[in-house]
């Protein structure tokens, strides 16, 4: 049985769905691995780290696609993409921003399609969870994309000439990613605060040493905007747009120079006015629309999600028929397929 990994083609798109670590461990179940030639080269990963993991490497994603039982991909094909793939195959991907319509199109190809990103949120699945790796990563480079935008310095630096204080951070939505960015930012040296809707996430924040407070109500929200340099938006629905945290009135009580990062911005944004994956001045605060955050760190990135993908399949791989046997009566093979045999599934997030 053969699977197989493509070059991403998708703008700004770095990460590879495959690396020379997870191939050795899908070698080890007996698969014989292909990988479209350079896929892995932005991420870190050059041809020769394949082969000598054991992998065919094809000169082309068609050659790469075409014999595959199963192909693995970052992001959901694009429609120049179709031509790769023919009935009986099965393909992991991300469709999580892929419209109806455009899944119909993919369905009809024939494939068997699978979408970790709605994985259920229990235990079991905790390690093929790839919006939780993703989003971690994200949460850690939103910080860093920051403090790169801010004209000063994260920790209190005191020298001859005088002290400079520390900068004050302001994360809202303290989920995966929103976690991340306070255990980042307080590595830095800035001083962190957090909020979040659920209150029993106060325990979570301070045990990272940041301080819960509260910004339930607008005038709150104000008073700790004026008083903040960096502020972090990660509120997420899913299945819903993003829900609107800071309007354009609230951002301006930020200091002129202050800088915003979204998370939330392909979404449709936390902040009135976000652009996705561009940075926009808004009344004086630089505020950046982050989109595929966890792609600017692809290295990393790819060696979680690979990961993810090896420990999903290797849960429904057949030793005695050396196949994949995916059991529909399993919750994680149920709520993650898409489309089975050419037919679209009518469950949607």
């Amino acid at each position: 049985m053969l699977v197989s990994a493509l070059k991403e083609i998708s703008a700004n798109e770095a990460r590879v769905a495959l690396t020379p670590q997870s191939a050795r461990r899908f070698a080890a179940l007996g698969l014989k691995l292909k990988v479209e030639t350079a896929a892995g080269l932005a991420a870190g990963f050059a041809d020769e780290d394949y082969a000598a993991a054991g992998v065919e490497i094809a000169p082309n994603a068609m050659a790469a696609a075409k014999e595959a039982n199963l192909v693995l991909k970052v992001r959901a094909p694009l429609i120049s993409e179709d031509k790769l793939f023919h009935y009986g195959q099965t393909l992991l991907a991300d469709f999580q921003n892929t419209a109806v319509q455009r899944r119909q199109t993919i369905a009809a190809l024939g494939i068997t399609c699978f979408d970790l990103t709605r994985i259920p949120r229990i235990s079991r699945a905790q390690s093929m969870d790839v919006l939780s790796s993703q989003t971690n990563l994200a949460g850690y480079k939103a910080v860093l994309e920051a403090f790169n935008l801010l004209p000063q310095t994260a920790p209190l630096l005191m020298t001859a000439a005088g002290t400079l204080a520390p900068a004050r951070v302001l994360v809202l939505g303290v989920g995966v990613a929103g976690l991340q960015a306070i255990a980042t930012a307080k590595r830095l040296g800035a001083l962190v605060y957090a909020h979040d809707i659920r209150p029993e996430v106060k325990e979570q924040i301070q045990s990272l040493g940041a301080r819960f407070v509260d910004a339930a109500d607008q005038n709150s929200l104000a008073q700790r905007l004026s008083q903040t340099d960096v502020l972090i938006t990660t509120a997420l629905t899913s299945g819903k747009p993003a829900p609107k945290l800071v309007s354009a009135t609230l951002l301006q009580t930020m200091p002129r120079g202050s800088v915003a990062v979204d998370l939330a911005a392909a979404a449709g944004g936390n902040i009135e006015g976000t652009r996705a994956g561009r940075l926009t001045d808004i009344n004086g605060v630089r505020v950046l629309g982050a989109d595929n955050l966890a792609a600017a760190v692809p290295k990393s990135a790819s060696l979680l999600l690979a990961d993810n993908f090896y420990n999903f399949l290797a849960g429904q791989w057949n030793a005695e028929q050396r196949e994949f046997r995916f059991n529909f009566d399993d919750d994680l093979v149920r709520q993650t397929c898409l489309a089975q045999n050419g037919r679209l599934l009518s469950r949607e997030k």
